[in-house]
């Protein structure tokens, strides 16, 4: 009886350390409007690798069967408010958030490639409604237009998401 009791207590042990790791990499939902259509991505929010004061938001979704696409808003600060996004150099400016946009086919070849404008816009935002600093749990909403040029010949010139929504749990990557 005692070994089918510790065989118990090992397997919930077990049950629960697998729980937390899946955790680790959490996925949030992000939903927005992209060009006027609907759009929701499966998501996942993590601090920044170089730049550990921020976290970043990744959103993708498969478009068809061999094509999918990429949102990715980088250096965020974590704090709650608006932050206005920034062409790439955002990477060299510890102040700027940044936002890029690809289409992908067959998961590694890109297609396209957006980025936001060189001319500052208010209209391009994330505001992190909520941050927990204990749980690392973040909400938030973003409105970002992106130029750029499909490689393919077959997308618009310019992405445009509005009523962005996302909420997740930050993770260590």
């Amino acid at each position: 009886m005692k070994k089918l009791l510790c065989y118990l207590a090992l397997l919930g042990l077990i049950i629960i350390t697998g729980c937390r790791k899946e955790n680790k990499n959490h996925v949030c939902d992000t939903t927005a409007l992209r060009n006027g259509d609907e759009w929701e991505a499966n998501s996942i929010t993590f601090q920044h690798r170089l730049f550990p004061e921020y976290f970043n938001l990744r959103a993708g979704t498969d478009i068809s069967d061999d094509r999918d696409d990429k949102l990715d808003i980088h250096k965020i600060p974590y704090k709650t408010g608006i932050h206005y996004m920034y062409r790439g150099s955002a990477i060299e400016n510890d102040s700027l958030v940044g936002a890029d946009y690809y289409t992908y086919i067959g998961g590694d070849q890109i297609t396209g490639s957006w980025s936001i404008s060189e001319i500052p816009d208010s209209s391009n935002y994330i505001h992190i409604t909520f941050y927990d600093e204990c749980t690392r749990k973040v909400e938030g909403t973003f409105n970002c237009t992106l130029v750029g040029t499909s490689f393919d010949g077959t997308a618009p010139d310019t992405i445009r998401f509005t009523d962005g929504r996302f909420e997740g749990k930050i993770s260590e990557e």
